[in-house]
């Protein structure tokens, strides 16, 4: 991972320029999926809706199996053959399917195999990316993440304006140059010592599983018909709801992280959902335009909020992201759920004239429901431990990177590994080690007082020390409260 120059008294977007542009490699297979089925331009015979289907289930089937098999494949960037294998799997598909549109009397035999190289390598793709970005710091992941679904909108955009031989050629090209990324982001810019290593442990937290595929089935139902009449605004992919939430991701990355933790922003994509169903119908605010582009826009960024929940969740309880990510493809079935829900149901008009507001209604209950019910703030942060603060410098990197924060931060890992901390006990270390009080380590676990003494002591036990200064001893600082 490289280091970063000091900060310079304002932040200036050209230092962006500085981070490693191989990370955004993702951006190229955004691309490259919303061309070839989200939002096609090229007359593929897999551009249909059981087409897309199809592929989707693909997916979700082959990352499921991938994430059963983490303990053998993970870390999947240190395979070799992975990356030839992406490139070779999904080259074929866009090639199969450039073949059957040139040659029409190829179609029959060629689609089944294009759909399913297509849906194995995408598959590997966004696994392998997501266990990339899971060995980099919150900040970074968030701050590239913004980045890469910018880019593969404008890219798409870009792309669609070429002439369809050129466009196949390139289709062709974009996930072996994407997979080549991937290799020298793993190989040149993550340390040894950050790089995922094979985990046995199996944790699922399906509670961010089961909402964003309920975000994912409320969406896609009420934006069914606006996405067909306007593929470019709506969508799943490159689409200018998408384009909207990665420049809204950037600037909170970039501007408003270090005051506006994820436990405190993950409500955010509720908020819109709810409005984007009820509140802007209900106004007849810009009409069902308006209201689809809030949904998608809040399942968006839920999306992006759990890929840190996710990456967090693997570096610091040793999970691996491959089985972490792998379960959450599923969601891609949930999309098109939502789809075949909301085109049955307008036709069934079960409701006569009330169907589209009773659903919305249903919808609005769910969603608040689920969010506050199962996902409620405390557990985000005490049962996850994700009250993460996304803090850059001027430089674009975490603050305090190569500093004696850092330090300290190492310390506190070293110590907690050597004497057993649980992952808890480890979070009150690292706050104990930054000087703060038990009444401030407390609020800032939202756990009471008594508990964050009771971890305290036994801190103090495992470590073997009596006093707080002997501790501070221990990990050779001298922290200001």
């Amino acid at each position: 991972m490289t280091h970063y120059a000091a900060a310079q008294p304002t932040r200036s977007l050209v230092s962006i320029a500085d981070m490693p542009l191989s990370f955004l490699g993702f951006a190229l297979w955004r691309a490259w999926v919303s061309l070839s089925y989200a939002n096609p331009v090229c007359p593929m015979p897999v551009n249909t809706a059981a087409g897309h289907l199809s592929y989707d289930i693909v997916l979700a089937a082959c990352a499921i199996t991938v994430a059963l098999l983490s303990s053998r494949l993970a870390p999947l960037a240190g395979k070799r053959w992975v990356y030839p294998a992406i490139a070779l799997l999904l080259g074929f598909s866009a090639a199969a399917n450039t073949a059957a549109v040139i040659w029409p009397a190829t179609k029959t035999p060629l689609v089944v195999p294009a759909t399913l190289t297509g849906g194995a390598g995408s598959a590997l793709l966004i696994l392998l990316w997501c266990e990339i970005y899971s060995c980099l710091g919150a900040a970074r992941v968030a701050l590239y993440y913004a980045l890469t679904i910018i880019g593969g909108v404008l890219l798409t955009f870009l792309l669609q304006g070429f002439r369809e031989e050129y466009l196949y050629g390139v289709l062709i090209a974009l996930p072996a140059l994407s997979a080549a990324l991937a290799h020298r982001s793993y190989r040149c810019h993550i340390p040894a010592e950050d790089r995922p290593a094979a985990s046995g442990r199996r944790l699922i937290p399906w509670k961010f599983f089961l909402i964003l595929a309920l975000f994912e089935l409320v969406a896609s139902y009420s934006s069914a018909a606006i996405s067909a009449e306007h593929p470019s605004l709506i969508g799943s992919h490159s689409t200018w709801t998408t384009l909207v939430g990665g420049v809204l991701l950037f600037v909170w990355v970039w501007r408003f992280s270090s005051r506006l933790p994820l436990s405190t922003l993950y409500r955010a994509p509720a908020v819109l959902i709810c409005c984007g169903l009820l509140i802007v119908p209900l106004f007849g605010i810009g009409g069902s335009v308006a209201g689809s582009f809030c949904t998608a826009l809040g399942v968006m960024l839920f999306n992006a909020l759990v890929l840190l929940f996710l990456c967090d969740i693997a570096k610091r309880l040793n999970v691996s992201a491959v089985w972490l990510f792998g379960w959450q493809e599923v969601g891609f079935l949930f999309r098109d759920a939502g789809a075949l829900l909301g085109e049955g149901v307008r036709e069934a008009s079960t409701f006569g004239s009330f169907t589209g507001p009773v659903l919305s209604v249903a919808g609005v209950a769910l969603v608040v429901a689920f969010t506050l019910l199962l996902l409620p703030r405390k557990e985000v942060s005490v049962r996850w431990g994700v009250g993460i603060l996304l803090a850059l410098n001027e430089k674009g990197a975490e603050v305090g990177e190569g500093s004696e924060a850092a330090r300290v931060d190492r310390a506190c890992d070293e110590l907690a590994a050597l004497r057993n901390l649980s992952p808890r006990e480890a979070e009150v270390l690292k706050l104990l080690a930054q000087g703060k009080s038990l009444t401030v380590v407390a609020d800032e676990l939202f756990i009471a007082k008594g508990t964050a003494k009771a971890h305290t002591r036994h801190i103090y036990e495992k470590v073997g020390v009596n006093s707080r200064q002997e501790l501070f001893d221990v990990l050779k600082i001298n922290p200001r409260p």
